[in-house]
């Protein structure tokens, strides 16, 4: 993957921890919080053009998991609770958007109650209704469409009765009219953050279940995907019926697939295109911030809650109870030359899964950062590199075959052939989710749905989750010992789940080693000179509602 974008943390109302991240400053006229009787927005219509080296995942919000897809959700989901069109901090701090306000709480802190904003149409004319989001959770949770959304809402009341396909709701959802009563089994600290993500944004009430994804479908938000053939283009339309707080300018959004990067290159350049969306390439980044400066036209640098790793594939018998070869991987990998490869501005180098502005974060020297050290993974391979072969999946550009080409040699220190296959990035996501899929390391990267631990160490690591498709636990690490210490730390709020998560990202890290990670990232974008109101929200990157054309 990577998935989303972010930075530090707020802590948001009714407990939900959410994040804090640098922004882009955008002019006043193009702000999407309107001052009273002013309408949002920059207006001037116009057709963005967006190009992609390869294409997005999915465009169904059940599926979509891929940080271009989550950029288009953006722009075309109605959610319960959104983040507003806005620079940090207030662009990471949830508020209502088709709820009428925050949901009313229980005594025990279980029942969530939110009321449906009347008035709310999708572009086909349906109003919305709280029985649009009971089906988008119900959808989300039905096994044949294998939703990555499963585990982020396993503790819904009978949530696990529809994942284990024994019931075809789950009781604790219930939709009457404009009221959506949400029941948990356990107190979360994290829902409101879980239940924002786009998995859960309205859908159709009578949307089936397709386990392959709708290409196009009906949308309450700004924009909804008008059009799509995959590998080839995406289209959203704005919605003639959207009367919401959002800004909404552009009258169209077009996707065009299988453009190199050295071609986005020159046409944003030359305003053929306005935007890149799954980026450039390593070696244009030094030149477009001599060119353009930083953060002041078209060329913007943002950090993000990010970090990218080796998934060691636990299903596998190379790594399978194999920590002494697992950590050994950790301590070979050459983290300078690999950040390298990505270019100017790309990230810091890293040896934890938690980034720097997740709350629980604790740095610990584990694994050398300048370099690797061969003596010490030698010694802890010698005796288990079994048939001395693996096979690496990465994806098919220019960045990830040198970084691949690096791997290759730093495997081969400690007496491991490491076979290259490249890929198409969605398809590569796709192959490695799949469990059975004939992998031993996964170039991967994750970045926050949310800023709370749990996002990147339960999901990325309870083997509970594993599933036949669609997995994001691409190590398959599944370990009873830590899957009942994440489950025991979900359970804890304030100081004390962090302190829980910091103590665990280190153990993990350094004593089971399910993954080597090696930088943190930043977002780099280049934009047209036609672009007008580019903003960075912390959540989910680029707002392509709040662009405008001028």
């Amino acid at each position: 993957m990577t998935k989303k974008l972010w930075l530090s943390i707020a802590v948001l109302a009714i407990g939900a921890s959410l994040l804090v991240a640098g922004g882009v400053a955008r002019p006043a006229s193009c702000r999407g919080d309107a001052p009273p009787g002013e309408k949002p927005g920059c207006g001037g219509g116009g057709t963005m053009k967006i190009n992609l080296v390869s294409d997005t995942d999915y465009t169904d919000p059940a599926l979509s998991y891929y940080t271009v897809g989550w950029e288009l959700e953006y722009a075309t989901c109605m959610k319960l609770l959104n983040y507003p069109d806005k620079e940090a901090p207030a662009g990471s701090q949830l508020v209502p958007e088709a709820a009428t306000g925050f949901p009313k709480v229980s005594s025990d802190g279980k029942t969530y109650t939110f009321t449906i904003k009347g008035g709310l149409k999708s572009n086909t004319g349906e109003k919305l209704s709280a029985a649009n989001y009971a089906a988008a959770i119900n959808r989300d949770l039905n096994p044949k469409m294998q939703s990555p959304a499963g585990p982020f809402i396993r503790d819904i009341a009978g949530a696990q009765d529809v994942l284990d396909g024994k019931a075809a709701k789950a009781s604790g959802v219930k939709a009457r009219g404009q009221v959506l009563t949400v029941t948990l089994t356990k107190v979360s600290p994290d829902f409101l953050a879980r239940i924002a993500m786009p998995f859960f944004c309205a859908i159709p009430s009578k949307l089936g279940v397709v386990p392959e994804g709708v290409n196009t479908l009906p949308s309450w938000g700004p924009y909804y995907v008008s059009a799509r053939t995959p590998n080839r283009t995406i289209e959203l339309t704005k919605n003639p019926n959207y009367n919401g707080a959002r800004p909404h300018n552009v009258s169209k959004i077009e996707y065009t697939v299988g453009i190199s990067q050295d071609a986005s290159l020159l046409q944003t350049k030359n305003g053929q295109a306005d935007y890149a969306a799954d980026g450039l390439a390593p070696t244009a980044y030094a030149d477009l911030a001599s060119t353009y400066g930083i953060n002041k036209s078209q060329f913007f640098v943002k950090p993000e809650l990010v970090f990218r790793y080796l998934a060691l594939n636990n299903d596998r018998t190379l790594f399978k109870g194999n920590t002494s070869l697992r950590r050994a991987v950790a301590y070979a990998i050459d983290r300078p030359a690999l950040n390298r490869q990505l270019g100017a501005y790309s990230g810091k180098r890293t040896d934890q899964m938690l980034p720097p502005g997740i709350p629980g974060f604790k740095d610990a020297a584990l694994y050398p950062l300048k370099g690797s050290d061969y003596t010490t993974a030698k010694k802890l391979a010698d005796g288990h590199t079994g048939d001395g072969k693996a096979v690496l999946y990465t994806c098919n550009r220019s960045a990830c075959i040198s970084t691949s080409q690096i791997l290759q040699f730093n495997f081969k220190q400690i007496g491991i052939d490491l076979e290259i296959k490249k890929f198409a990035r969605a398809v590569q996501f796709e192959k490695e989710g799949t469990k059975g899929e004939p992998f031993d390391v996964g170039y991967e990267g994750w970045a926050a749905d949310y800023a709370d631990p749990f996002d990147f160490i339960n999901i990325l690591l309870d083997g509970t989750t594993i599933r036949d498709n669609n997995n994001v636990n691409f190590s398959y690490f599944n370990d009873k010992a830590y899957n009942a210490k994440m489950d025991a730390a979900s359970k804890l709020s304030g100081a004390a789940r962090y302190a829980a998560y910091g103590k665990l990202d280190i153990d993990i890290s350094k004593n089971a080693a399910p993954l080597a990670s090696w930088q943190n990232a930043n977002a780099r974008l280049f934009v047209s000179s036609r672009v007008k109101g580019v903003l960075y929200n912390p959540v989910y990157g680029l707002s392509l509602a709040a662009l405008s054309i001028g």
